[in-house]
């Protein structure tokens, strides 16, 4: 039974499996066609969409409407630029007459500042000629005064030293004519008294004349050396005038070559300006020659884009109208082909859902005769193992006992949840041809007496 189930278990399943291996040919088959035409059509739509430009024809309107405004607007512009040139260049006349007057003024009022500054100069040179003289004088009168002061001191020596003279005479004339009348009266004492005393006077007086001529002396070197500054200052500012005069002259020069300088770099502005602004009507006159034929260019070249759109637009018209017959063609081969792959799907998906249920109610049945057979089984073991025989005592010459392996309950439920295919192949390994031959020449070499029957 087991065998007959397995049977017809394994024609199902080839049957099946035939059905699959042939079925999933044909999806290949119909997938590699179905590669190849949207591979075809996918070629085809890229040929046209790179022919096909939409959003030329969307834009179409605006792109002419746009270059029209181009066109008016740089005509505006021109026109606008025309009349800025205009008004800039009266602005620029204006503004140059302005300039030149206003470099006339400068150069008017430079030459006053030089004549303003060469008269101060002047000024300048006869202030600093008085202040020579002024000082020159002065110093005059310093020199006469130090020869006053060193012949009055020459006087007051020569005085002093008379005075002195004439005083050590007297002195000595009076000292005689008294040492006379007393020599008489006087001792020695007197005599060595007066000798001392006009030893001292002597004494006194000669350090009188050293300082009289000590200060003579110093008086003689003060006045030397009051006439040597006095020279020394004199020359000095004979120096210092003859070089501030020549300073003021060079200075006059320097101004008047310099009022020189700028008149010349005045007269270069002037004429700078003039050629600036000859320049700027030169400019003016080829920017406006620029700008027509500017205006000229871009009219030229709004027209031919516009006639461009024009045939554009054709070529996008013809190009769509064949990219839509080719889309719709190969659009419907692939929904026909797309329809025949639905059918032929549903046929075999029918077929392998028929097949599946036949299997199933094979495998209940099976499975219901198993179980029942499964428990008749294990009622005869039962059976015969618990009322039939009874246990008995080994001896020496009796063999051990041996009873085959009977499978329990669970081992029984286990087996019923256990696959076909698992339990076909279990029992081909366990009851395989060499397992039999084993098990038949077992009985022959182990022989015993036959079990006694209880009843």
């Amino acid at each position: 039974m087991v065998a007959s189930c397995l049977s017809q278990q394994n024609a199902q399943l080839h049957g099946v499996n035939k059905l699959s291996q042939s079925r999933l040919e044909a999806h290949n088959k119909a997938i590699l066609e179905m590669k190849k035409k949207v591979g075809a059509s996918r070629d085809l739509y890229s040929s046209h969409l790179e022919a096909v430009q939409n959003v030329v024809r969307l834009h179409k309107a605006n792109s002419n409407a746009c270059l029209e405004e181009v066109s008016a607007l740089t005509t505006s512009s021109a026109s606008s630029i025309d009349e800025f040139l205009a008004s800039g260049e009266e602005t620029t006349s204006s503004l140059f007459d302005e300039l030149q007057n206003a470099l006339t003024s400068h150069q008017r009022e430079m030459a006053l500042f030089a004549r303003e500054l060469r008269q101060k100069f002047h000024t300048t040179m006869e202030q600093t000629q008085e202040m020579s003289e002024y000082t020159s004088t002065f110093f005059q009168k310093l020199m006469q005064e130090s020869k006053n002061a060193e012949n009055r001191a020459a006087e007051a020596n020569d005085n002093q030293i008379n005075s002195i003279i004439d005083f050590q005479k007297t002195y000595e004339a009076q000292s005689k004519s008294d040492t006379e009348k007393l020599i008489a009266d006087l001792t020695n004492l007197v005599s060595c008294h007066v000798r001392r005393q006009h030893e001292l006077v002597d004494s006194r007086l000669s350090n009188f004349k050293d300082a009289v001529s000590s200060n003579k002396t110093f008086l003689d070197e003060h006045v030397s050396t009051v006439n040597t500054l006095a020279k020394d200052a004199k020359r000095k500012w004979e120096t210092f005038s003859m070089q501030a005069e020549n300073d003021a002259r060079e200075g006059a020069d320097f101004s008047a070559a310099k009022h020189c300088q700028m008149e010349l770099l005045l007269q270069q502005s002037v004429g700078h300006a003039e050629s600036a602004f000859k320049h700027c009507k030169l400019t003016h006159e080829s920017l406006k020659e620029m700008n027509s034929k500017q205006v000229a260019d871009v009219s030229s070249l709004v027209k031919s884009a516009c006639d461009n759109n024009e045939q554009h637009d054709g070529e996008v018209e013809s190009a769509r109208t064949a990219a839509e017959k080719d889309v719709a063609k190969n659009s419907d081969e692939i929904i026909q082909q797309i329809d025949g792959m639905s059918e032929g799907e549903k046929v075999f998906v029918s077929q392998i859902l028929e097949n599946v249920k036949t299997h199933e109610k094979s495998l209940e049945s099976f499975q219901h005769d198993h179980c029942c057979q499964a428990r008749c089984i294990e009622d005869k073991a039962q059976e015969t193992f618990q009322q039939r025989y009874m246990e008995y005592e080994p001896t020496g010459t009796t063999p051990s006992k041996s009873e085959p392996d009977v499978p329990t309950k669970d081992t029984i439920e286990s087996l019923r949840a256990m696959p076909v295919e698992t339990l076909v192949e279990v029992f081909r390994e366990n009851n395989s041809y060499e397992s039999f031959a084993a098990k038949e020449s077992k009985p022959q070499q182990l022989t015993r007496s036959p079990l006694s029957q209880v009843n």
